[in-house]
């Protein structure tokens, strides 16, 4: 971890939110966006999850885990740490240094929980992050995501397990064969990750967080205006 790492209180949920290389992310919707606003998306989307799971009960501390010095900056920016990867495109890659920081996590964190979870939730609710951590039992839960196929968030509970990242396509599948339990709550925000143009359109539906609006609005998305910014974030 950077300097900005520091020991939380002992039980307090740890979270690790990987992102890519601006430049290789949000491709889906290059039909829609060119490049500098793909960027300038998800550094809003980012910047609009780590101010919800900021404010989530139970939460002690963010990291960001990316080879990208803008990405890196905004994380610092918003109170979280960083924490280094190497660039790369192999799915195995992101899972080995998911295992990594949430071990690196595990050992200074006062041995509470650790959370994987998305980075481009934008309709995140502090109250679904606290509420899936409370309702999480098993030694690992996820989180599937709106579309049923991926993992919103993994839970590990258990300082001494490994959180045995799957990320990758259908991950909701892997990760639930690997033994973890699935959560059931009802967290719309939580689980709406996005990646494609019906996916930011459903965002805009259900209210994203004040970055992300912003950003919308200064594109000239569908749908959000700067007199119609539907944003809740308790």
């Amino acid at each position: 971890m950077d300097p900005a790492h520091h020991t939380p209180p002992a039980g307090q949920a740890h979270v690790l939110i990987a992102v890519k290389e601006l430049g290789r992310a949000k491709s889906r919707l290059a039909g829609r966006l060119g490049p500098q606003e793909r960027t300038a998306l998800v550094l809003a989307m980012l910047r609009d999850t780590l101010a919800a799971a900021a404010g989530a009960t139970g939460i002690a501390e963010l990291t960001v885990i990316t080879p990208d010095p803008v990405v890196a900056r905004v994380a610092r920016e918003c109170g979280a740490g960083h924490y280094t990867d190497p660039a790369g495109e192999d799915l195995d890659r992101l899972n080995a240094v998911l295992r990594a920081a949430a071990a690196d996590a595990q050992s200074s964190s006062g041995r509470g929980p650790v959370v994987a979870l998305q980075g481009d939730l934008p309709c995140l609710r502090p109250h679904e992050l606290s509420a899936a951590l409370a309702a999480a039992r098993a030694p690992r839960s996820l989180v599937v995501d709106h579309h049923g196929t991926g993992t919103a968030a993994l839970i590990v509970l258990d300082p001494d397990a490994d959180l045995d990242p799957r990320f990758g396509p259908d991950s909701a599948r892997r990760h639930r064969l690997s033994g973890a339990a699935v959560l059931t709550g009802d967290w719309p925000g939580l689980r709406l990750d996005v990646d494609t143009a019906a996916d930011l359109d459903a965002a805009v539906r259900l209210g994203p967080g004040a970055a992300t609006a912003a950003e919308l609005d200064r594109i000239g998305w569908p749908g959000i205006t700067g007199a119609d910014r539907r944003i809740h974030r308790s």
